[in-house]
């Protein structure tokens, strides 16, 4: 039976056609994953049913009854909960006082809050998702993965029969997405049905039990899972055929390379004596468990975070490198995890955002010479396929996956020799995840070395020549080639043992 059912619905936005007369229903205590490439019109139909907006044509109904949605409150109030990718939160307020944003307190007689009862409550709900946590701590110091299970907590607060999970496991590590799918299917067997939005596929495959697909604003597909191929599901995502996403391209093998970067004995207060080197043409990752300070070695080679020891060398040279600046005089950029945060400005257009670090190599006489900025802004972005609707564009008006290419252009438009990469595919649909790949794999063919950061780690099978396993604070083992698979690295990252550490 039904629960939610959407019929003929239709969204515009100016000239552009958001949905187009699309149908979707959800099962009672069904987990139903929605996918499609960004711009596909998932986000307008989840805003739809949150309230944001109504559609311009088309019918709601929830449990059989006609649902009129006006404003996020009415959304709620008709028991749907959300939890995004990134929750709204202050994170200088308590766990507890994040909770229950938005609701009532408890109050005792006198009119004042009932603190210890609401502690109390919060630390009851997490600790039945899992979590044990001091419920009057800060909520800045939870990792990502607690983050998303208060928002979890949250949501399920309210008692929802309908909860949709927007790109909830974008930055967490397997375990942690393990965690948190079983957490969905004890849910499921609470009667309270899922919207499962995900660019993951594997996700999708383990978690849903159908799967609707949009493309270009229209319905594709909706299809049970146990009735769907992963090829099938990415031809329906993209409208064609397309290799394997994770298949391998290994090099030649025993082939000897010329090191462009060592890292010799890097430490801070959480991490210890990581050492390893970079050929030139190399792609190297880092795998590791959500906290065991992956992000923070990519941040220490980029002169973003401060180092306790340690040398970083460019092609046997001890480079200087106290900051972000000094870094990019090495040759040595980063692409950064949270690029809505840290990796453009918004406020200036798509061609300024690619120059940005390049300033002093088009001016002539003391002058910039704009044109020719413009123009080469412009053959790098052609280079990594951006879809935009001008170079003068605001970076706000391209999907995630544009976005991200439009920061690759900034590295390939300077004498970047080392690219690190945080997450390079976070939040990215398939069809430029894939050619995010192709883009990598190509600067490492022209002689660049990359190092690469991600908690998928079927990315890192598919891009590396070799994977470095960091836990414990510091590196415990390498993988390389052939070795490289999912398995064997959640194998030793997962391993109760302790081991020594290996020189790479």
């Amino acid at each position: 039976m039904s629960l939610l059912q959407f019929s003929n619905i239709s969204k515009t936005f100016g000239e552009t056609r958001a949905l187009k007369g699309v149908d979707f229903d959800v099962r009672e205590g069904e987990i139903h994953a929605l996918v499609g490439e960004n711009g596909a019109g998932k986000s307008t139909l989840i805003r739809i049913l949150a309230g944001d907006f109504p559609p311009d044509t088309g019918s709601m109904m929830l449990a059989g009854t006609p649902l009129r949605l006006l404003h996020p409150s009415d959304a709620l109030a008709a028991g749907i909960g959300f939890v995004h990718q990134r929750p709204p939160f202050i994170a200088d307020l308590s766990i507890t006082e994040n909770f229950l944003l938005g609701l009532p307190y408890q109050h005792r007689r006198a009119g004042l809050i009932d603190w210890k009862a609401q502690h109390r409550e919060c630390e009851a709900s997490l600790a039945s998702l899992g979590l044990s946590v001091d419920p009057r701590t800060p909520l800045a110091s939870l990792s990502a993965h607690q983050r998303q299970m208060v928002a979890l907590g949250r949501a399920l607060l309210r008692k929802p029969r309908l909860l949709v999970l927007d790109e909830i496991t974008a930055s967490l590590s397997e375990p942690e997405v393990r965690t948190l799918l079983d957490t969905i299917r004890k849910l499921r067997k609470r009667g309270v049905s899922v919207i499962y939005v995900s660019h993951r596929l594997e996700e999708v495959f383990r978690i849903a039990d159908r799967v609707t697909v949009l493309r270009d604003g229209r319905r594709i597909s909706t299809t049970r899972l146990d009735e769907m191929t992963e090829a099938g599901l990415v031809r329906d995502i993209v409208g064609s055929d397309m290799q394997d996403l994770f298949a391998r391209e290994d090099g030649p093998v025993g082939q000897k390379r010329e090191t462009l970067v060592s890292v010799q004995g890097l430490s801070d207060n959480r991490l210890t004596d990581i050492s390893f080197d970079i050929a030139k043409g190399e792609i190297v990752g880092i795998a590791g468990l959500g906290g065991s300070g992956r992000s923070r070695i990519l941040r220490m080679i980029a002169g973003a975070s401060p180092r306790t020891a340690g040398d970083v060398l460019v092609e046997g040279r001890p480079a200087a490198i106290g900051s972000v600046r000094e870094a990019l005089q090495e040759g040595i950029a980063l692409v950064t995890e949270e690029r809505s945060h840290d990796g453009f400005v918004e406020t200036l257009p798509i061609w300024q955002n690619v120059s940005l670090p390049w300033g002093s190599r088009f001016k002539t006489k003391g002058f910039l010479n704009l044109r020719v900025e413009q123009r080469k802004t412009e053959e790098a972005t052609r280079r990594f396929s951006v879809r935009m609707p001008s170079i003068n564009a605001s970076m706000l008006a391209l999907s995630g996956g544009n976005q991200q290419k439009v920061i690759f252009a900034r590295w390939v438009l300077g004498p970047v020799r080392l690219l690190l990469l945080d997450e390079p595919t976070h939040g990215v649909d398939i069809g430029s995840k894939t050619q995010i790949y192709g883009a990598i794999r190509e600067l490492a063919h022209e002689g660049r070395g990359i190092l690469v950061v991600s908690s998928e780690l079927e990315e890192l099978q598919a891009l590396c020549d070799r994977v470095l396993l960091l836990k414990g604070g510091t590196i415990i083992d390498e993988l390389r080639g052939a070795d490289i698979s999912k398995d064997a690295m959640l194998h030793r990252l997962l391993s109760s043992s302790d081991s020594t550490k290996v020189a790479v």
